[in-house]
């Protein structure tokens, strides 16, 4: 009998740290989860509707640039992976590289000379882009973001930390 002994003294650690884990992953889950609503209700809407003035932009100076200066700048392709994936890591990515398409665009407006139509479009269509960026920028996702983050990267989250990823922030 008292062979047994050291395994149970084994088996019940083994079990409180398999519980502190579990217990650990699925908080932090729910916080993610948390996070993730937030992204879904006040990132993406916001992201849809700035590939309209994104568009508009190339579409005020696509007479002006040439096929390969267009797909160099690239929104089309930027607008479909966005439409595509629903992970938040990546829209982050995809957002920055439209954020620098939008303003490739409008940096070489004094460059292509459209015509004053096309270049007010252009101009007013960046204005609403980035009122959306700015918008995006001070969500409150972005605290919550942080906040779960903090917490992933402090206290039980090293534990699963590698199975959970970080939220992107916008700000």
């Amino acid at each position: 009998m008292l062979k047994k002994r050291p395994f149970a003294w084994i088996l019940a650690v083994a079990v409180m740290i398999l519980s502190v884990f579990i217990g650990a992953y699925t908080s932090y889950a729910g916080m993610r989860n948390t996070a993730a609503g937030a992204f879904d209700a006040q990132i993406m809407p916001v992201v849809h509707e700035a590939m309209v003035p994104a568009f508009r932009m190339q579409q005020a100076v696509s007479n002006y640039l040439s096929d390969a200066e267009l797909r160099a700048i690239g929104i089309g392709p930027i607008v479909d992976e966005i439409q595509a994936t629903d992970d938040p890591a990546r829209i982050y990515q995809l957002f920055v590289e439209l954020n620098r398409a939008v303003w490739a665009i409008y940096d070489r407006l004094d460059d292509i000379s459209p015509s004053d139509a096309n270049r007010a479009i252009a101009i007013n269509s960046h204005a609403d882009f980035m009122s959306l960026d700015t918008i995006i920028s001070q969500a409150g996702y972005n605290n919550i973001a942080r906040d779960f983050n903090e917490a992933l990267g402090s206290n039980l989250g090293f534990l699963v930390g590698p199975f959970i990823d970080e939220m992107p922030r916008f700000d």
